[in-house]
């Protein structure tokens, strides 16, 4: 459904998020913008707590000025990639597991559904997700502490785990031609 940015309104009640459309209220569980990468901006969906789509506002800078800066304060929370620092501790929970980490904005507990929720294509950063879709960074896995490594050793995808040997044998090459 599509949602005129005109005649919806967002606020924020006891329960959560509101969004009112011609005087119909829907409970919100979760904004997110549709399109992030090709169109960020653009589109933001309305979800429900099941995660399935409600409605979806084009141009959401037409919303009025508190409806504007309650879904940026949302959006903030959804796409601000905390940067992992350590981890403390890495549970197995089913076929996914529960991570404690500290991060650049503080510390967080967080459920991984399983290995591929770790993106290591931009090694050796790697993205973890978890399975609300919320994104964690760590900027180099080889720069954490021996510890936070073994924690995730088993989950680290296979890249991250190339790139480090192929920087070790470029060390060691360089490393002969002194």
């Amino acid at each position: 459904m599509d949602l005129d940015p005109r005649r919806t309104r967002l606020c924020r009640d006891d329960g959560g998020v509101r969004a009112v459309v011609d005087g119909f209220s829907l409970r919100v569980a979760r904004m997110v913008m549709s399109f992030p990468k090709s169109e960020p901006g653009r589109y933001v969906a309305l979800l429900d707590a099941e995660g399935h789509e409600m409605g979806t506002i084009e141009r959401p800078d037409a919303l009025d000025e508190g409806s504007l800066a309650l879904l940026k304060a949302e959006l903030a929370t959804v796409y601000a990639t905390p940067i992992i620092l350590a981890i403390r501790s890495v549970a197995q929970r089913g076929s996914g597991c529960v991570w404690e980490v500290s991060t650049d904005a503080g510390g967080f507990s967080f459920a991984v559904r399983d290995r591929d929720a770790l993106d290591g294509s931009d090694a050796p950063a790697i993205t973890v997700t978890d399975e609300r879709g919320k994104r964690y960074r760590i900027a180099d896995f080889w720069a954490l502490d021996a510890e936070s490594r073994a924690c995730m050793m088993d989950l680290l995808p296979d890249r991250a785990l190339h790139v480090h040997h192929r920087r070790g044998a470029h060390r060691a090459g360089d490393n002969r031609g002194t």
